[in-house]
């Protein structure tokens, strides 16, 4: 599909743009100062106080979801052209939860990079795909390595053709911005037909071993509490590390998977895994505990799950390839044909392997102040309400 071109996120979009229909939380919050900042002078905020002043007095609810999609649309004018897949008038857009992603039928995966679910994560990503589950995956990192956006906007449109490669369907999304807890937004791509939801928060990349290669800014520095603050690589958004986890935690509240998926959360810095790796899964396990849907929690090993035998059949590893060579078509840093991740010392173990991380936390995620370590649920603990 044509390379996503770089997106232009609004100033703010408000803490409360989710929208749930079964039988959930309805949310407004667009504030209009923040958006007509954004977008004055343009038609569509023209438009917009135009109609508005016109169904402003029917007030209560009915008026500020008019407002709110009023809103939506006017920065869909404003923004035209800057997304893939999708109107202009729907690129910032209240997200509409489908009553069939009940917490039984839904999931979430958090993960650092673009091919990280893919990579470690795939026979439970690839089950729930088959079945037509709910499935949510974010993205903390934009992959980018160092690299211009063509690189990172490859990844991301690599991740994008996998998923559809697992689902079977035409390689065709819609993409809005979706507003999240911290007041910004986040840009979301779904899988046309189906309920399979991407989120990319395209903060910037670490080392392996955890030192910052963008701007001095990585995910090591932000939780160790050496930076207050990390920049999207897009100049979009901004977190620190209370808004990143609640943005997460926010997402999961939004989307009420029964399950949270993320990398290995047990094992420390310097263990052989990706600094980022441990990042997203220490971030995604500090925030499930904010998350009050009663959910299990998994965690998969990253790197050194190369010196773990072989778990996956013949069949099972083809299937893998395949579908990792969906996204590595668009990945130049990565191995581009079956024959040549066959050879590659580190892609092809990698296929042959899935594991699930148990135990207790590492020491470096942060415990709840009304929890003590001890009553911390394990890797799949049995089904579990947070304990925040």
């Amino acid at each position: 599909m044509p390379k996503a071109q770089p997106e232009k996120a609004p100033n703010s979009v408000g803490s409360g743009g989710a929208v749930r229909i079964d039988g959930g939380r309805v949310g407004t919050g667009f504030p209009g100062s923040a958006l007509e900042e954004h977008v004055d002078g343009a038609a569509g905020i023209r438009a917009f106080k135009d109609r508005w002043a016109r169904v402003a007095h029917s007030g209560g609810v009915r008026a500020r979801w008019t407002k709110a999609l009023l809103y939506a649309a006017a920065l869909g004018s404003a923004l035209s052209g800057c997304a893939i897949s999708v109107n202009a008038a729907h690129q910032v857009a209240l997200v509409v939860v489908p009553p069939i992603c009940t917490s039984a039928n839904s999931s979430m995966n958090i993960v650092a990079h673009e091919d990280d679910d893919i990579l470690f994560i795939d026979s439970p990503t690839y089950t729930d795909v088959a079945a037509g589950r709910c499935l949510t995956t974010v993205y903390l990192t934009a992959g980018d390595d160092g690299q211009d956006a063509s690189y990172w906007q490859g990844r991301e449109d690599g991740a994008m053709a996998a998923y559809a490669k697992m689902a079977r369907v035409s390689n065709s999304w819609g993409t809005t911005w979706l507003p999240t807890v911290s007041g910004q937004a986040a840009v979301t791509r779904t899988l046309d037909g189906t309920d399979i939801r991407l989120i990319f928060l395209r903060l910037p990349t670490g080392s392996p071993t955890g030192r910052a290669i963008h701007h001095h800014e990585c995910l090591s520095k932000l939780h160790a509490g050496t930076s207050t603050v990390i920049h999207a690589v897009d100049g979009t958004a901004n977190y620190t590390s209370d808004s990143l986890r609640a943005t997460l935690a926010g997402f999961m509240t939004t989307f009420h998977p029964g399950v949270v998926r993320t990398l290995d959360y047990t094992g420390p810095y310097g263990d052989g895994d990706h600094a980022d790796h441990h990042n997203a899964a220490y971030y995604a396990y500090e925030a499930q505990r904010d998350y009050a849907t009663p959910h299990r929690v998994q965690g998969f090993r990253g790197y050194p799950m190369t010196l773990l035998p072989a778990n996956q059949s013949g069949a099972d590893a083809a299937r893998k390839l395949a579908i990792f060579l969906a996204y590595s078509a668009h990945d130049s840093h990565a191995c581009q044909t079956a024959a040549a991740c066959r050879q590659d010392r580190r892609y092809w173990p990698w296929m042959l392997r899935t594991y699930q991380v148990s135990g207790p936390p590492a020491p470096a995620v942060e415990t709840s102040q009304d929890a003590p370590t001890d009553q911390i649920p394990a890797a799949e603990a049995s089904l579990h309400r947070s304990q925040a």
